[in-house]
């Protein structure tokens, strides 16, 4: 699924951001894709931090290697909301994204 629309970027990724499934994760890059680069992936991160608290499964947006960028900020926060969701960790702490990657539907959103 691409975004189209009038929204914001912010906007439009907070939408992709919401509808990243339980279980899964999405990485900054394929965010950045699916808004057709209107942001990079670190502008993916700085939508991420200027979403309203509460409004976004935040945790479940990790790089491209399949590792938390968050621990300096909020140490093991992200993990454990992950690992809650049943995301299992590697040994070298990354997640395997051909398992726990999520695949954006290609139909618009509603």
């Amino acid at each position: 699924m691409t975004l189209k629309s009038k929204a914001s970027p912010f906007e439009q990724v907070w939408r992709l951001v919401r509808r990243i499934p339980r279980g899964k994760v999405a990485t900054y890059g394929q965010l950045s894709a699916l808004v057709h680069r209107r942001l990079t992936p670190v502008g993916i991160g700085w939508a991420l931090r200027a979403a309203p608290e509460g409004l976004l499964p935040w945790q479940r947006v990790v790089n491209a290697q399949g590792r938390i960028s968050t621990d300096r900020e909020h140490p093991g926060l992200q993990r454990t909301l992950l690992e809650a969701e049943g995301v299992r960790f590697d040994a070298d702490g990354t997640i395997d994204l051909s398992c726990f990657g999520w695949k954006a539907s290609r139909r618009p959103s509603p």
